[in-house]
């Protein structure tokens, strides 16, 4: 310590120091080696002067002298009881943050678990609408099934899906959002698409409305831009991609609202079948010549037919659940 340090050390054992000044000396003569070693030495001076001369160190009296002593042996305690805490907690506070951390991933991942799979289906004449929870959007046709985890893993985003759905898939760069369907793969970062994969039918349609999408099929893959329909032929494999006027025409039965645009009469009897749970019964195969537009909001099936009637000479008789089809 220096000679204007000893000063201090001096005012506080006449008790003309301040309270800041008593920290400081205490907080020498418990911390650090040379405070204790000048402790010593007074003490040891301060006791051999009492030998000689009994009147000598009255400024220090034995009280005085006992409550420094407890306030330094209290300091050291405290000092000791925090750098045994500091010890501690640099050896478990790395572990308790790994173990939060862990304990965050898996609440939003399956990553340290075994993965849970809910599966919905949607039966023929009805429709519905899901939410992940990463917060992507999901229309189900009807007819359609869809199996998806209940929590998507730490690297992608996956479904699978038999039927007709619409995506409107949360942004994620680092997790991809994958659809699975028949051999086909859609994979996303963040966009709107229709994806149309029946089992019964020998296509599969992707339509894009918003972003980017990459279509995988067993031997190729292709990425569509806004406004391109992918349609994959299973027989075949052949991949054809075209630009559609009005993208999201294809997907306005999410909204109640049917649509065709030149369909043979064989698809817009598919549709029907599984918009209104019904079964269609061909009596005639001549009937399967004729081709439909149409864009209108779904009511009843008989008012439907009733339209379809005006636009070709095809005749449509409902009966419970059967519709027979004529000329």
């Amino acid at each position: 310590m220096q000679r204007k340090e000893n000063d201090i050390v001096k005012k506080v054992i006449a008790e003309n120091a301040s309270k800041q000044e008593a920290r400081e000396v205490v907080a020498w003569f418990s911390d650090s080696i040379e405070g204790q070693q000048a402790l010593s030495d007074m003490i040891d001076r301060d006791a051999y002067l009492m030998e000689a001369d009994p009147h000598t160190g009255q400024s220090f009296t034995p009280l005085q002298s006992e409550l420094l002593f407890n306030r330094i042996e209290r300091r050291i305690s405290i000092n000791r009881t925090n750098k045994f805490f500091l010890r501690a907690a640099a050896v478990l506070l790395p572990l308790l943050l790994v173990i939060g951390f862990g304990w965050y991933i898996n609440s939003r991942t399956s990553i340290f678990e075994g993965t849970t799979y809910t599966e919905l289906y949607v039966p023929k004449g009805e429709d519905a609408r899901i939410f992940f929870q990463d917060g992507t959007e999901a229309f189900l046709n009807g007819d359609t099934r869809i199996r998806y985890p209940e929590r998507f893993g730490l690297l992608r985003r996956e479904v699978w899906l038999e039927g007709e759905a619409y995506f409107n898939v949360k942004e994620n760069k680092r997790r991809p959002f994958e659809v699975h369907s028949q051999n086909t793969t859609v994979e996303v970062l963040g966009t709107s698409f229709n994806v149309n994969s029946y089992r019964e039918s020998d296509k599969i349609r992707v339509t894009l409305d918003e972003g980017s999408i990459a279509f995988h099929t067993q031997h190729n893959g292709y990425t569509l831009s806004p406004g391109q329909q992918a349609e994959y032929d299973k027989i075949t494999g052949r991949l054809v991609v075209t630009n559609l006027m009005h993208p999201s025409n294809v997907s306005l039965w999410k909204d109640n609202v049917l649509y065709f645009y030149d369909s043979p009469l064989a698809e817009v009897i598919s549709v029907l079948e599984r918009r209104y749970n019904v079964e269609f019964n061909l009596l005639n195969d001549e009937a399967l010549t004729y081709s439909y537009t149409l864009t209108t909001k779904q009511t009843t099936i008989d008012e439907i037919l009733v339209e379809l009637q005006k636009i070709a000479p095809v005749k449509f008789n409902h009966q419970g659940d059967k519709v027979y089809v004529s000329l």
